[in-house]
């Protein structure tokens, strides 16, 4: 299930690059014509905030998240195990925060609705508790993982 979960991250994300970059080309070619085509840049911002939640979940995935493994690597190694279970605990905590406040953020945006495309602003901060709730997940899938000296926490 995991694979298969990341393998739909990757998609989506590639998917949402490649759309990203079609409308920011089109705004552009159409600029240079005098012709604005409205939406486009809501619409741009809408994939980068995408984007950049699920990537967060797929760097969790990849333990390619920012760590302090200068100083993690000159402990004893008795005591590095209890350092990773920390940071991940932390890392727990704060994705748990995300995820509840997200989904009620959400929850609380249903009535308003984006200027231009008029698309309910949840479209936009949905993200948020679903990346909350994906980088969960992997960091619980991670915690059996065995961590190797080369990755980050």
């Amino acid at each position: 299930m995991t694979k298969a979960l990341v393998k739909t991250l990757y998609t989506a994300c590639a998917i949402v690059i490649a759309l990203l970059a079609f409308i920011v080309l089109a705004q552009v070619v159409t600029r240079f014509f005098d012709y604005s085509m409205p939406g486009t840049e809501e619409l741009s911002r809408l994939f980068i905030v995408w984007m950049t939640f699920l990537g967060t979940s797929l760097a969790v995935y990849e333990r390619g998240h920012l760590a302090v493994s200068f100083f993690v690597k000159r402990v004893n190694d008795k005591i590095r195990p209890y350092i990773y279970l920390a940071v991940n605990i932390l890392l727990g905590l704060f994705f748990l925060v995300l995820t509840v406040y997200g989904f009620i953020f959400s929850y609380q945006s249903l009535d308003f609705t984006s200027s231009t495309l008029q698309l309910p602003m949840t479209v936009f901060y949905i993200v948020i508790p679903i990346s909350g709730l994906l980088s969960l997940y992997f960091i619980i899938i991670n915690a059996w993982r065995p961590q190797d000296e080369s990755e980050a926490v």
